[in-house]
């Protein structure tokens, strides 16, 4: 049993993957109306990221990744955390047999995404940029309908394509390259009729405040979504997302120096 002194309020999944993990923690903190140290969650960060690929998964139909995911949803639990985040949307595909495991709350991903859609628009088109994974799982297509949302499907494969690669910039580090990535991927959405471009995986989230404005296009960020959301379900004041300090890779330099950026 856990000292009751130091007992955490948040459990969080994390090295899915590491970057993007960081960027859900440190979201999490800035979004939190707090003056001092101790107005901040209390919080423990499982990261595995030995975990089995999900998205390989997925489209392989089996579920390598659901046995450690349990294992880590129970370690959480005994730690008597209230509620659990997982900032990997596509580990969100296995949430109904995670739930059935947990006595504390696994927040769901795409339930955030939708609340915090709501905020910028009621009605639109929605395109969503996810893994092939998360895409397949289907439940951001399933919650967006059910919340009176019309899907919008660029035509192309290209679209699917930048997103791919602007994850795997990410997880390799190549943070300016992600953003570019990503930043077309939102044009070509525009471009096909949608008013708004969910970043629907979280190393997206990592490179979403380093790319340029869209014109007409609402972005929203899943990673800020969900820290929202267990901020909401914790009882604790959450500031807007936008403003938020990030890191971010200067096109055509090496270095990562902080800048403060005033788009969501």
């Amino acid at each position: 049993m856990i000292d009751h002194s130091i007992s955490p309020q948040l459990g969080v999944i994390g090295g899915l993957g590491p970057l993007a993990s960081a960027d859900f923690y440190f979201k999490l903190t800035r979004m939190t109306q707090a003056f001092r140290d101790n107005e901040h969650v209390p919080a423990v960060i499982l990261s595995l990221p030995q975990l089995p690929d999900r998205t390989e998964a997925i489209l392989a139909g089996h579920d390598g990744p659901l046995a450690p995911l349990k294992a880590a949803v129970s370690t959480l639990n005994a730690l008597g955390v209230a509620c659990i985040a997982m900032p990997c949307n596509t580990a969100h595909h296995w949430y109904d047999q995670l739930t059935g495991s947990s006595h504390a709350e696994i927040i769901h991903i795409g339930d955030a995404v939708v609340a915090e859609t709501h905020r910028s628009l009621d009605r639109g088109k929605v395109a969503i940029l996810a893994t092939q994974g998360t895409l397949v799982s289907g439940f951001y297509q399933d919650r967006m309908s059910a919340a009176g949302y019309e899907l919008c499907l660029p035509a192309s494969t290209e679209s699917q394509e930048r997103v791919d690669s602007a994850i795997s910039l990410v997880k390799a580090g190549s943070i300016a390259d992600a953003a570019t990535e990503t930043e077309r991927a939102l044009e070509i959405a525009r471009s096909a009729g949608a008013d708004i471009a969910v970043l629907g995986c979280t190393e997206l989230s990592v490179v979403g405040s380093s790319v340029n404005h869209i014109n007409g296009l609402v972005v929203i960020d899943s990673n800020a979504a969900l820290a929202r959301a267990c901020l909401t379900r914790l009882g604790f004041a959450a500031r807007d997302a936008r403003g938020l300090p990030i890191v971010s890779e200067p096109r055509g330099r090496d270095r990562l120096p902080w800048h403060s950026e005033q788009r969501a």
